[in-house]
This record gives C-alpha cells, structure tokens and sequence, in this order.
C-alpha cells in the first residue's frame, strides 16, 4: 500500500498537485498527550466499573464514528467505524465500502485508525486513477475532522462519490469545551472590567444623564410637546407594593439577592450581537450613567458591567429600584413611572392597582411595540400585562382569585394619551430622525432606550413649513381629496441644494396610523418618465426630435392630438402631456437597461424589472427617493445628500435638556456623509429642467403654476390608485414631492395627478410668503380644481 501517510511523502510526478493534509510535530506531540488522557479516561477503571455509575460514564465519553458516501443527493451507503478498523473504498464488492461508480478504482481509498487511541480515521489514496479531492485540492492522505467531505475522482467529472466523516464530541467532551469557553469569557469580562474602570470611573464622578433623546428644530425650537421635566414621588414606599412586586417578577426575579450583574444575559447580548441580557442595575447603569454609552458591543457591556458593581457596592438594594421606578422609559416620552401613570391613566403612581401597575411594567421590553397607541398591534399591551400578571403569580405576589380578576378588568387607558402621541409636535419626522440616528450614517444604538440615548439633536427641520404642511394636506384630505376618493397623502419638502429636509408628513392622523407614507412602496406613475427621458437626452436625442405618435401594439397613441399632420410629436411636447408613447419610443431608443441604469444612478434602490410596466411607472418606488431623484436635476446634476439631522449634542453636558442656549459649545457638527457627486451632465440636467417647466406651463401640471418659475411632473397610475406630483422652485431652492391614495389601494378614478398638482402649488405658494416675509403665511383655501 506504500509508506504511512505522515511521513514525508513525496509527491508523484504526474500529479505535482497533490498534497498530504496532515499534522505540524507540535501538534502531534499535542494530541499524543490528548490520547493519553483519553484513553485513561476511556478504558480506565471507571470505565470497567458495573451498575449504573460505570453505565453513565461510558455513555458520558461514547463517541461513535461514521463513514457516508453520497453521490448527488443520495446516500449511498452508511457505515459506523469501530476502533483500530480498516475498511477498503472501491468498485469491487469485495472492499468494505463498495461503490459501483466507473470513475472509482477497484480499491481507491484506505479508511482507518492509525493508532488504537486515535480520536479520528485517516484517508489514504491507494494509488486510484482519478485521486482523492478536499475543498478542490488533490490530496494523498488527510486525517479527517467531523464534518469533513472527500471527492472519491474528480471534481470535473460530474457527480463523483463523496466521504462524509461524521464524529461529533463525546458529551463530556462538549461539557469540557463550553466550561473552558466559559472561563476565558468570565476572565475576559473580568480583567475587561477593570481596565473600563480607567475609562468609565467611580460613580460619584460620572455625570448623570438628563433624559432621552431631545429633538430640536434648526431655528432652536423644540420638536418634543412635554414640557418640563420628569417626575418621581419621594421615596420608594410611595410607590406601590405590587408595582415593585411585578417589575421584580417580570425583569429580574433574582434582583433581591443576587449581585445585580447578570454574566449570562450579557455573554448572551454580546455573543449574538442583541440588545437586551441586563439586570436592573445594568439598566439603572444605562439609564444614569452617559459614559456607559448605549452601543451593543463587549466594550459597552464591560462597562455596563462595572458601573453596576459600583452601584451594588455604594447603594442598597431600595435605592437602586427607586432609581430604575424615577428614570425607566415607558413610551411617548415618558421618564418614570409616576410621569407615565398621569400619561396613561390621569392618576399618581400611588393609586395604581394591579393591573395598571402590570400593563406599565410590560411596556419596558418595547415601549413602542407594547403601546396602546400601537395601531398595528392595539392588543400587544393587555397581552403583555396578562403575561405580567402570570409571572406575579407564579412567583406567589398574586392569589389564584386575583389573576383572575386583574386579566378581566379593563386597561381603561385615557383617550388623550394617544391624542396627544404625542412626544413630538412632528410624529413622522421624529420617527425619522430616530431612523436617521440607527441607520448606517450615525449607527447609534437607541433600542434599549425607547426613543433613548443621552443625545440632544438639532434637526434641519423648519417648523413654519412643517406647520404649513400639516395644515394643508390635512386641509386637501377633509376637502378636495376625500371628494375624488383618496384619503391618505404624504408630503417632503427639501433644501435641494444642501440636502436639507425642511418639511416631512407620513400622513394624516398619526394617532390612528403611525404609518410612514413618505417611505412607502408605491406606483410613481408617469413621474418614472424622468429617467426614461434622461436616458434618452444621453443617448443623443433633443427635445426637438419629433417621435412618432402612432400606437404600439401594447399602447394607445397620442391622447392629446397628433402634434401635427405628420402624425409625429416634439419630444418636449411628448413629455408635457405625460405620452406613453412616445416615453416607450424613447425607451426603445435609449434601451431599457440605459433606462434602469439611470434610475439607479439617481438614487432608486427597489426592484426594476427591463420591462414597459417599469417604463410606465408600473414598479414600486419610493417617494423619498424619487424626491432625491429630481432634486439631482434642480442641483444640476449633482447629487443631494438628503438629512434630518445637522448636529448632536451630548445631554449630560447642558444644564437643561429642554434649551439648546444651555449647552456649551461642544456639539458635534454632523457631515453630510458623502460628497457631492456628479451624476448627471450638466446640460442634460438643463434640458430636463426645460422639460419640467414645460409640463407646468403647457402639459399636465398647469395646477401648479401659482409658484411662477415652477417646475414638475405629475404621476397617475391606473385608475388613480396613486397621484403625486414632484416638482420645484429654482428661486426658492425648495422641492417638494407630494403622493395621495388609499393604504388599502381603493382606486379613486375621480383622482389624477393634476389634483395633487394643485395642492403642490398652494402649498409652495405659502412657502414662498413665508420666506419673504421671514414668518408664517395664511394658508391659500383648496378649491379642488383638477387642472
């Protein structure tokens, strides 16, 4: 069969490629004092020992071995392998593990335990035509490892046999592995913690945090409605004993006794990269302490970890819980349990009873996921406050008659909690700014804190065109809209040359949806064309072409007349009356890749298929990115960074977290976070530019021409499903992109992009008055005049 595998094996000549994948010598001098142990503990007296105790310990260090051989997907044959055997691999019946395969030798490969004591087998070429293979590389030999699969042939030769090597660890060998896992991660933690203790300090002199996040509009006035500050009752005893009783029961059973750090939730947390895994204390460490930072990272946790210990060691148990019962997040905005309980139930915490106390309580995992002003789930917060009660009675605060009655009584939440939903004056905005702040520009971590995270944040938000904005779409929705049979709209308004996000409306009522309508997947309609159009200025066409208005076998011709008596269009034309065909036409030109091209160019990231569907405004889009989209044409092809947030300010450095005049100079400036690009032509963007106005001032969208030097384009899917309008001023610097329709995609035939034109025009005409009057404009009344 030729020399041992773990020699020093010379490689044939006629196959330079193959190796030998075997062992280093200190890694078998390793494994020789490994197999030693083993077999002690294997065969040792333990091992021979009757009854039950040598029973469980042979069972405790079995390790059974296994050889399959598959081709394709089916298993071929499945041997398990006893110590010291030697099985041949071949075509001829007679070896151990016979394959009726002609690329196979008669015998092919030697499968064997080298050395009695051995954990693994070895593989070995008997001199076979067409070798062994591992991960693609001729071999001559390999110690197998569980798990490992070899190519009996060539990879090259189609569905070749294939070994899989099963022997997974003995239990005890399992247990032995994750308790050495363990200790290096407790020493880890350990010796990790005290060196954060350098960075973090004792607690007397880290510096208490203020609150949660604190969003401020770019003139200074505050985002958040709640004024004042957040309030707690004086001693722990005012607060109720079952309060105290289900926030034990639900976070931390063991908070009376143990030693406030929790070492398995944390491994776990770090371990899967989770938010969550922190006892009490760690909370109270989050929630006081700004060094400890909010990030999901070892680094965070270690400090986490420490500030705790010190809180342990300087304050009482009581102490620790009144803090966690004065500072914990429960939703809108709420710090504390005393400011929550007059939120949701008009009352002091004193007076809560136990259900009240449970619903509260259930609310700490995911304030926003367990609100009752949740619409999308309006029963995840009396489930959560059932499961409440169930672990206070389990854990004997709750008799059997009083679960009973504490899961039938109502939540009785008040009415005015939601209405005033609340922690924001901008609800959409807010939730996007907060987006902003996780997404990859910033990559904070604010989950653990609802709407948490030591961060004063100066928004570019203007709230005389917020306002102006809520109070038109509104106004449009109760007037000419819900007439033709749409009843939801959403609204962006941006600084097109810096990027900055003026205005921003999800929707109607974010109490009763709190859905985002800006960031929805919808049918832009015809307002696609800019890219078909863009597409075909950059493959030579002028919008002076004339385009054939003859009908396609998918599509009408021209719905606005011929042109002229040679049945032909002008292209700029062709785009103000929003023609399907002469956008296929061009499409056809400029080929429908160039055209998806274009649109991811500027910036449109869902799903594009090379089809006229797409072409005809068929595919979902986004209405934020179709706004960044045709702000690139009014910047003059260069691209716009679109932001909420212009600068941060770390909360535990000001004096009040309620005006920014408090803190001192030391926020953070945010970059945009990317450079200004050039993606398109600068003349291409000035022919488009041309085109926009046009549609304006002969096409479409002549509703929108209150603003004088407006620029836009109207879209309308089939049966007014959707409606929206983009556009903009030049003179203003200001964009706006406006959709309606219906969450339920109700079609509203009544609807076109001309109304949405109109309510366009009304509102950038206000916006207009309010920057050159430097205040607030009387909004102009809709009178839901199609256009």
């Amino acid at each position: 069969m030729g020399p041992s595998p773990w020699t020093a094996l010379p490689v044939p000549s006629s196959d330079p490629g193959a190796q030998v994948v075997g062992r280093t010598a200190a890694a078998h001098s390793r494994r020789r004092r490994w197999r030693a142990l083993w077999i002690a503990c294997s065969r040792g007296p333990l091992a021979q020992r009757p009854g039950a105790l040598g029973s469980a310990w042979r069972h405790l260090v079995a390790r059974q071995a296994r050889a399959e051989l598959w081709q394709g997907d089916r298993l071929v044959l499945a041997r398990s392998l006893k110590p010291g055997q030697r099985l041949r691999i071949g075509r001829d019946p007679a070896c151990e593990l016979p394959v009726a395969d002609p690329s196979l030798s008669r015998v092919h490969a030697i499968l064997e335990q080298k050395r009695l004591g051995d954990r693994d087998f070895c593989l070995e070429d008997f001199n076979s035509a067409n070798g062994l293979f591992h991960r693609d590389r001729r071999i001559r030999a390999i110690r197998l490892r569980h798990g490992d699969v070899v190519q009996l042939g060539s990879p090259l030769k189609g569905e070749a046999p294939r070994l899989l090597y099963r022997h997974p660890r003995s239990a005890l060998e399992q247990v032995v592995h994750l308790a050495g896992l363990a200790a290096l991660l407790g020493s880890g933690l350990l010796v990790g913690g005290l060196l954060a203790a350098a960075s973090v300090g004792g607690g007397s002199r880290i510096r208490a945090i203020a609150g949660p996040v604190k969003i401020f509009a770019a003139s200074g006035e505050q985002v958040d409605a709640r004024e004042g500050s957040a309030t707690a009752l004086p001693s722990l005893q005012d607060y109720p004993l079952h309060l105290r009783q289900a926030l034990v029961a639900s976070e931390e059973s063991r908070f009376g006794w143990n030693s406030g750090l929790d070492l398995f939730g944390t491994l776990r947390s770090v371990l899967l990269g989770s938010g969550g895994g922190s006892g009490l204390t760690q909370q109270v460490a989050r929630l006081y302490y700004p060094s400890v930072g909010t990030e999901v990272s070892l680094a965070r946790k270690l400090r986490e970890l420490w500030v705790a210990l010190q809180l342990e060691v300087g304050y009482s148990k009581n102490r620790i819980l009144k803090m966690y019962l004065d500072r914990a997040h429960l939703g809108l905005g709420t710090d504390g349990f005393e400011q929550a309980s007059q939120l949701y139930f008009r009352q002091s915490a004193r007076d809560l009873d136990v259900g009240q106390a449970a619903f509260l309580v259930g609310l700490l995992p995911s304030p926003n996921g367990y609100s009752p002003c949740n619409r999308d789930d309006p029963t995840a917060g009396r489930e959560r406050r059932n499961l409440v009660l169930k672990l206070m009675h389990e854990q004997g605060f709750l008799s059997d008659q009083g679960l009973i009655d504490a899961e039938r009584r109502p939540l009785n939440i008040d009415p005015s909690a939601c209405r005033a939903s609340t922690f924001t004056s901008y609800p959409f905005f807010s939730d996007y700014v907060l987006g902003e702040l996780e997404g990859t520009r910033f990559g904070l971590n604010l989950s653990e804190q609802e709407s948490g995270g030591n961060y004063s944040v100066v928004s570019t938000i203007d709230p005389r065109l917020q306002a102006l904005a809520q109070q038109q779409l509104q106004r449009f929705l109760e007037g000419p809209a819900a007439r033709a049979g749409l009843t939801q709209g959403a609204l962006i308004s941006l600084n097109f040359e810096s990027g900055d996000i003026l205005a921003y409306v999800g929707g109607g009522d974010y109490s009763r949806s709190s859905f985002d309508r800006v960031q929805a997947l919808r049918q832009p309609g015809s307002a696609f064309k800019l890219f078909t159009f863009l597409a075909a200025l950059a493959r030579g066409v002028s919008p002076d072409d004339r385009i054939s208005c003859a009908p396609l076998s998918y599509v009408a011709g021209c719905r606005h007349g011929a042109g002229s008596a040679d049945g032909t269009t002008s292209v700029a034309d062709g785009f103000a009356a929003s023609e399907n065909v002469v956008a296929l036409r061009l499409a056809q030109r400029a080929g429908l890749r160039q055209v998806v091209d274009q649109a991811r160019r500027l910036g449109i990231s869902t799903p594009l298929d090379l089809d006229f569907n797409t072409i005809l405004g068929g595919r979902e889009t986004l209405l934020y990115e179709l706004a960044r989209a045709y702000a690139v044409v009014a910047n003059g092809g260069q691209s716009v960074p679109m932001h909420g947030v212009s600068r941060i300010y770390d909360l535990g450095i000001c004096q009040s977290i309620y005006s920014l005049a408090t803190c001192p100079e030391r926020g953070v400036t945010v970059p945009v976070g990317e450079t200004s690009r050039q993606l398109i032509p600068p003349e291409h963007a000035q022919q488009m530019d041309a085109l926009l106005a046009a549609v304006v001032q002969r096409g479409t969208g002549k509703a929108a021409a209150l603003v004088a030097d407006a620029r836009g384009k109207t879209g309308t899917t089939n049966n007014g499903v959707d409606v929206l309008f983009v556009g903009y001023s030049p003179s203003l610097k200001i964009l706006t992109a406006i959709w309606m329709g219906n969450d339920d995609n109700k079609p509203a035939e009544a609807a076109s992009g001309a109304l949405v034109a109109e309510l366009w025009g009304r509102y950038m005409a206000a916006a207009a008055d309010v920057s050159r009057l430097g205040g607030s404009a009387a909004a102009p009344a809709a009178t839901g005049q199609a256009g």
